[in-house]
């Protein structure tokens, strides 16, 4: 935490103990454990938003245990719920009530978008390994908390990424204006390869919002050839 730099901020991902093995269900003690977690990041100014994935299975039919499970988490933090399960993408009565739960509590909801990874075939074995592990879901462009919530997850050509990146923009860019404090999340197949999704999405944003301050400097100025990966796919 100390080496981490002025401003930047944690977003701390809930254990799998709690969300997968356990399903929200008697997880008081591991809880307890991650919000002192929390608590510490929030004293020492470096907590943003904790967020708490759903296992694909965890459908509607849960909602009663999720309810009860995000209404118990103390509002001292602010939280994001990636749900996984197509039932809270129905358009209909799952999503409504998740929106409207997420809502009574001031909780945001992750946007998950993996189009720009599946936009074509797995071109080498990073891609295919992305491919096999990361869900399509359904995209919803709205944000009804203050601190939108979006995970970008990419493949390995920027060109071919720049759609969606471009796509994005705008988006974010109406949400900063709104003076919502957007979190975003860049990925790629390839994890080295994350903070160049990052930058050229930032690129797109000066272009909208001169504003902004620049992105911070990379260790190359163009799109390296990576032989190791070190570096996590979350900044």
């Amino acid at each position: 935490m100390a080496e981490s730099s002025e401003g930047f901020r944690f977003a701390p991902k809930f254990p799998k103990e709690i969300s997968h093995e356990r399903r929200l269900k008697e997880c008081g003690e591991e809880t307890k454990a991650f919000l002192k977690i929390l608590d510490s990041l929030q004293h020492g100014d470096k907590l943003g938003p904790a967020y708490l994935q759903l296992p694909p299975s965890f459908n509607i039919n849960n909602f009663d245990t999720l309810k009860q499970y995000l209404q118990s988490l103390p509002s001292d933090f602010e939280y994001a719920l990636e749900p996984r399960h197509i039932s809270w993408f129905d358009r209909g009565e799952g999503e409504e009530k998740l929106d409207e739960l997420l809502s009574s509590i001031g909780m945001d909801k992750v946007i998950f978008d993996s189009r720009p990874l599946f936009s074509r075939e797995a071109q080498d074995a990073d891609e295919e390994r992305a491919h096999s592990r990361k869900p399509q879901m359904p995209v919803r462009k709205t944000a009804k908390g203050k601190r939108p919530f979006l995970r970008l997850v990419c493949g390995n050509d920027m060109e071919q990424n720049l759609p969606w990146i471009k796509e994005w923009a705008p988006i974010i860019n109406k949400w900063i204006l709104e003076n919502k404090q957007p979190y975003i999340f860049a990925h790629a197949a390839n994890k080295t390869l994350a903070p160049f999704v990052g930058k050229a999405l930032h690129e797109q944003l000066r272009k909208l919002n001169p504003l902004l301050p620049e992105f911070p400097k990379l260790a190359s100025d163009g799109v390296p050839r990576v032989e190791k990966e070190e570096q996590l796919d979350l900044f």
